[in-house]
């Protein structure tokens, strides 16, 4: 079992969004707040300028917690960037002209909201963010064309302007949109391979109690019937018990090891253990003939596939083909293809198929390969073919 490593803790985070915050407000705070405080503006425009730079930074270090209300107040603050009168003084000398407060580089922290909403939120609250931006950036378009874009010049900088705002605009919000998209991927990929692996689990431990408790269950009947008169038989049904017992209890540990993140030492069985099992199932009384071929090199996986399948196939015999019955393991191999048989001449299974044959169906599927199950000339019959 492959356990995925646990994600880093959430502070850390929130660490790396409050350094962003602090890096974005180093390098834009302090030209923003210089070019508002000379910006030759009413006092309650100046104030209300100021704030509203610093929501948009604060906002940067709240996203990631709360990403709709820090988004929120980084729109408002932005359309009292867009609403207020041109800043004049020393920067809009450098600059040639008076110029829209939008303009600002803090204006940028907006971008970094609208991504953080649109990866973190759950719709519908992503699209309604991308439309308030486009809204946002027709406005900024034309409060920054002032009415007055004629002549080709006014064209050419209402067009850059527009351009420049839908690209970062899109940008952010498709960007926001791929990491979401992304994580309910990995998501569901953790979800999936939980899921096959509980299933795998409850398919080894249905292999393992059902055949343990078949074999226990038939040596303490038969020990019930021949203690009387044969007592001297009786050492070695309990023998077989415990035996039994024991095995199964040293591959429940296995499994209760692997559930609690541990790494199972106990080694699985395999193809080479078909014959052990074949004899176990005699001494429980049921009659069993192995025909196989020289052991053959497989894979782990394939192995003990192999060796469950023949398991729960002798299992099912010894409960549903009635007293008498005979089966027939076989293991046949060629260069590509592992061929494991097993058939009986018993009445088989009277009901549809249980948790044993999906289990067992979804065990060959998972080495790639296929399951027949049903009833045959002779009585019911199992064949799994794997890949090599």
């Amino acid at each position: 079992m492959t356990v995925a490593a646990a994600p880093g803790p959430r502070w850390l985070g929130d660490v790396g969004q409050v350094a962003l915050a602090g890096v974005l407000a180093l390098l834009l705070l302090p030209v923003g707040w210089t070019s508002v405080t000379a910006g030759a503006v009413a006092t309650g425009w100046e104030i209300a300028l100021l704030l509203a730079l610093v929501v948009l930074h604060v906002a940067v270090a709240t996203a990631r917690r709360r990403p709709l209300a820090s988004y929120v107040a980084g729109a408002l603050a932005e359309l009292v960037l867009v609403a207020a009168p041109d800043l004049g003084g020393p920067t809009a000398a450098a600059a040639g002209s008076d110029y829209g407060p939008v303009l600002l580089p803090s204006s940028l922290c907006f971008f970094v909201l609208l991504y953080a909403v649109s990866a973190q939120d759950r719709r519908p609250w992503p699209g309604i963010a991308l439309g308030i931006a486009l809204v946002g950036c027709l406005l900024t378009v034309v409060r920054l064309s002032g009415f007055d874009g004629t002549g080709l010049e006014g064209w050419t900088w209402w067009l850059m302007v527009a351009t420049a705002t839908l690209a970062a605009t899109t940008a952010a919000w498709a960007l926001g949109r791929f990491r979401a998209t992304r994580a309910a991927w990995i998501d569901q990929l953790a979800d999936r391979a939980a899921a096959e692996e509980r299933q795998r689990i409850a398919r080894e431990m249905h292999d393992v109690v059902a055949h343990s408790l078949a074999v226990v269950v038939s040596h303490a009947e038969a020990g019930r019937m021949v203690v009387g008169q044969q007592p001297e038989r009786a050492s070695g049904i309990l023998d077989t018990i415990a035996t039994t017992g024991r095995e199964a209890l040293t591959e429940m540990r296995g499994l209760l090891g692997v559930l609690g993140g541990e790494s199972s030492t106990e080694p699985q069985p395999g193809l080479a253990d078909v014959g052990d099992l074949v004899e176990r199932m005699r001494a429980a009384g049921l009659t069993v003939r192995l025909e196989a071929d020289e052991p053959v090199q497989v894979a782990p996986a394939v192995g003990l596939t192999a060796y469950r399948v023949v398991q729960e196939a002798l299992t099912n015999v010894s409960r549903h083909a009635g007293r008498g019955a005979v089966a027939t393991v076989s293991v046949t191999s060629t260069a590509r293809q592992l061929q494991v048989e097993v058939r009986d001449d018993g009445v088989g299974i009277q009901r549809p198929p249980g948790r044993g044959l999906r289990g067992m169906g979804e065990r060959v599927a998972a080495v790639g390969g296929t399951l027949e199950a049903g009833p045959s000339s002779e009585g019911w019959r199992v064949r799994a073919m794997m890949p090599l």
